[in-house]
């Protein structure tokens, strides 16, 4: 149970940003502080099996260190710093975590996917009460997750959490046919026509991004992000809109942050080639993600 008037952190070092979220958690809900997002890239030009590069590591560096400050000042009881996919392929994983706990203090945990997909689909589903949470989608930098619960009653219907080593990085740095793409998901993807589950929901930075795409928002608005439903044939329209400019006129599209211009035409082709497997009419977007699972586990 949460302790009133305790405040929690939660930092991701995904693939392609790291992330900080500071809040108070009331009534099994979190109530954000301050958050903060910056593009640090710590998997760029990584291979599978091989280390993270100097730079990449320096930017995460840097931003962590912003991050710990920011703890410090807003009097912070307990957090929790997690790395994702880049992190958790690396070579040279420990060698960052002993950086990281040198230069910033911070302890590092490297999860696995299935944690990561499960501390998602916490913070989606507890975000979204009025929608029943089928399956929760995360697209992230270097892998996409699925969560979901599976078929029958007690233990048959426990959570399943499959992570696929896919995502806008990955893809924009290795591009891959449509059919390799599907050919990496397929198995998990019949397992939820298998379900016949309908209600999708979404997480992560390229599900945000294309909702804010879809409205046209010079300034990016949570709350009309938040509980979002995007379309698939808004996705299909933005996919092909995106594809046919460069990446600095991407940079020009409301909704779009610039950082994101090279790795958003990757990210929207997972989507679409997802939501056009299932035959999915959409997909419900949510603020809520991996932040808010990790603060309500601290809680």
């Amino acid at each position: 149970m949460s302790q009133p008037g305790k405040t929690y952190a939660a930092i991701d070092i995904g693939t392609n940003s790291t992330r900080l979220l500071i809040a108070e958690v009331k009534d099994g809900k979190v109530h954000p502080k301050l958050a903060a997002l910056r593009m640090s890239r710590v998997g760029e030009g990584m291979v599978k099996g091989e280390g993270l590069l100097p730079e990449p590591v320096d930017r995460t560096i840097r931003a962590l260190q912003e991050f710990a400050r920011l703890i410090g000042q807003h009097g912070v009881s307990r957090w929790r710093v997690v790395a994702t996919s880049a992190v958790r392929e690396a070579s040279n994983a420990a060698e960052f975590a002993a950086r990281v706990r040198e230069e910033t203090g911070l302890r590092l945990d490297v999860i696995g996917g299935e944690e990561e997909a499960y501390l998602s689909y916490i913070g989606a589903c507890r975000a979204l009460p009025g929608i029943d949470c089928g399956v929760v989608l995360d697209i992230g930098g270097g892998s996409t997750e699925f969560t979901y619960r599976g078929p029958g009653e007690g233990r048959e219907k426990a959570l399943r959490c499959r992570s696929i080593p896919v995502g806008a990085v990955r893809l924009t740095e290795r591009p891959l046919l449509l059919d390799d793409l599907l050919a990496l998901m397929k198995e998990v993807l019949d397992e939820i026509k298998g379900l016949r589950i309908d209600n999708i929901i979404g997480v992560g930075g390229t599900v945000t991004t294309l909702a804010a795409v879809d409205q046209s928002l010079a300034v990016y608005a949570w709350e009309r992000v938040h509980g979002y439903f995007l379309s698939q044939a808004a996705v299909e329209r933005i996919l092909f809109s995106l594809a046919a400019k460069t990446t600095r006129e991407r940079r020009e599209v409301p909704g779009l942050q610039p950082e994101r211009a090279d790795i958003i035409v990757a990210g929207t082709t997972i989507l679409w080639a997802i939501l056009g497997y299932l035959a999915a009419p959409g997909i419900t977007v949510s603020e809520a993600d991996i932040l808010h699972g990790i603060i309500l586990e601290l809680s």
